[in-house]
């Protein structure tokens, strides 16, 4: 019977844990003009995944672990071109709910006590015996102990370079991450853009 509530448990566990997903956050704010230098960072994106729990699926609570960043930096004008250096980071991590989750153990225990009493003498008019029996439980508890998580590793596994060069004439547009950025104006010195979701 316990076997069979611990399978419905776990059964009812995993059907609340979806499928891990890939999420993408970018720093700049969206659908607003920007003005970035030359050197300075157009756009900066991290992605992440649903942190996975001992099934292989995502964490009940949404947490994630990071897969990586991206950045796209702004050069200046070169032969009449805009120039761009995207930058992509690529980390692997071994982090999962188990190795990201403290421990928390419980100091409380209950005594369960019982007893038999026997009791005899004799009065003025005679003599009387009998018999109790007591029982009862007690309980005690503390704080209870609270182990932290045993830890994880990132490492980076790969790390690219990109230049673009955009005619403003032909394109105004750099695709990262499912984030577009559109480029206004550029100068010798800075870029005026908006970024925007990918439809």
């Amino acid at each position: 019977m316990k076997f069979h509530h611990a399978f419905l448990a776990m059964a009812i566990l995993l059907s609340g844990c979806g499928d891990i997903k890939n999420t993408a956050r970018v720093s700049q704010n969206l659908d607003q003009s920007l003005v970035a230098g030359v050197g300075d960072t157009v756009i900066e994106v991290e992605t992440r995944e649903s942190l996975p729990n001992i099934f292989g699926k995502a964490s009940i609570f949404g947490r994630t672990r990071p897969t990586g960043k991206v950045f796209v930096v702004y050069l200046g004008v070169e032969q009449g071109r805009a120039a761009f250096e995207r930058t992509t980071i690529r980390l692997q991590s071994n982090a999962t709910t188990m190795n990201s989750t403290p421990i928390f153990i419980p100091r409380s225990s209950t005594t369960t006590y019982s007893g038999n009493t026997t009791f005899s003498g004799t009065t003025v008019g005679g003599g009387f015996a009998g018999s109790a029996v007591s029982s009862g439980t007690a309980s005690t508890s503390a704080l209870p102990i609270i182990l932290p998580p045993s830890g994880s590793e990132t490492r980076v596994i790969s790390s690219d370079k990109i230049r673009y060069y955009l005619d403003l004439s032909k394109d105004r547009k750099i695709v990262v991450e499912g984030r577009v950025v559109f480029i206004d104006e550029a100068t010798a010195s800075s870029v005026t853009y908006r970024i925007q979701k990918l439809n």
